[in-house]
C-alpha cells in the first residue's frame, strides 16, 4: 500500500507542477492578449485620424478641382476671341497675298511713280546731309 500512496503523490506532485506550467502560460498568453488589445486600440486611433486626414485632403482637393474648372471655364471666351483673331488673320493674309501677286504681275501699277521718286529723293538727300556732317567734322 505504502507504493500506491507513493505513486499517488507523484501523480499529485506531477499535476501541481502542470497546473503551475499551465498557469504560467495563461498569464503570459494573458499579457499577450492585453498588449494586443492595445496595440489594435492603437492603430485604431491612428487609422481615425488617418482617415480625418485622408477626408480633409480629399476636401482640399475637390475645392482646388472645382476652382481650376472655372477658372477653364472662365478661358474659353479668350480662346474663341484668339481662335477668332486667328481666323481674321488668315483671311487677312490671303488676301494681302493674292493682292501681292496681282501687284507682282502688273509691271506698271499708277500712281506708283511719284512715290517711288520720293524715296529714290529722300535717300539722295540722306546720302548728302551724310556726307556733309563728314565733310564737317573733317574741317573741324
Amino acid at each position: 500500500m505504502n507504493l500506491v500512496y507513493i505513486a499517488i503523490l507523484l501523480i499529485a506532485f506531477a499535476f501541481a507542477l502542470i497546473s503551475i506550467y499551465i498557469a504560467k502560460i495563461l498569464i503570459r498568453v494573458s499579457g499577450l492578449i492585453t498588449t494586443l488589445g492595445q496595440t489594435v486600440n492603437n492603430v485604431e486611433q491612428e487609422l481615425d485620424r488617418t482617415v480625418i486626414e485622408l477626408e480633409q485632403f480629399i476636401a482640399e482637393t475637390e475645392k482646388t478641382a472645382v476652382d481650376v474648372e472655372e477658372k477653364l471655364l472662365a478661358t474659353d471666351g479668350l480662346f474663341l476671341s484668339l481662335g477668332n483673331v486667328g481666323d481674321a488673320t488668315s483671311i487677312v493674309s490671303r488676301n494681302l497675298r493674292a493682292r501681292t501677286e496681282k501687284y507682282a504681275k502688273d509691271g506698271l501699277l499708277p500712281g506708283t511713280k511719284p512715290f517711288v521718286r520720293m524715296i529714290q529723293y529722300s535717300e539722295f538727300a540722306t546720302t548728302l546731309f551724310t556726307s556733309w556732317k563728314r565733310g564737317k567734322r573733317v574741317s573741324s
